[in-house]
């Protein structure tokens, strides 16, 4: 299962000018590239990194705070208006901990935590209905598919394998 929407990329390389990136922020239904400018990586030992939207750069896009050239804390991303669109916890260079991604009226729309780069634990994908498990990036567990908030179908993973459904009437 993808998340609802599509998430900026990271990219850490050390070099002496701003890099360009795209944050994709749902709209009106759909996904759209935003274009954003990073500020240089700098050697400080600990500092927050600022992307701005490149149509403009008075405003802010993403922040992610840096240890030792790294990402690693707290990373933040953001709708063109200003408001949340991704809270999420960085453990040097990968996602490491909580991830929230937030729709356009401001509602949590997708949660889980990632573990060294890679999806675990339990994940909410509100859009879709969907509560499942993750294990080392992989579907495994209990997946309950939920319509009207009503529990309509669970299925059962093991190590990203399908391994049985029981759908309710």
């Amino acid at each position: 299962m993808k998340p609802a929407f599509l998430v900026l990329a990271i990219t850490c390389t050390m070099v002496a000018t701003a890099q360009p990136d795209t944050l994709w922020i749902p709209t009106n239904g759909g996904i759209a590239p935003y274009p954003v400018v990073y500020e240089p990586v700098r050697l400080d030992p600990q500092y927050r990194r600022i992307g701005r939207f490149a149509n403009d750069t008075s405003r802010v896009a993403v922040s992610l705070d840096y240890k030792r050239g790294h990402p690693s804390g707290v990373y933040r991303a953001y709708y063109p208006d200003g408001r949340p669109l991704i809270f999420a916890v960085y453990g040097w260079d990968s996602p490491h901990g909580d991830w929230t991604e937030y729709d356009e009226q401001g509602a949590i729309a997708l949660k889980g935590q990632y573990r060294r780069g890679l999806r675990d634990g339990t994940w909410a994908f509100r859009k879709e209905g969907i509560v499942g498990h993750y294990r080392e990036g992989k579907k495994h567990g209990k997946w309950k598919h939920y319509q009207n908030g009503r529990l309509i179908r669970t299925e059962i993973f093991k190590r990203d394998i399908h391994v049985r459904t029981r759908t309710f009437n």
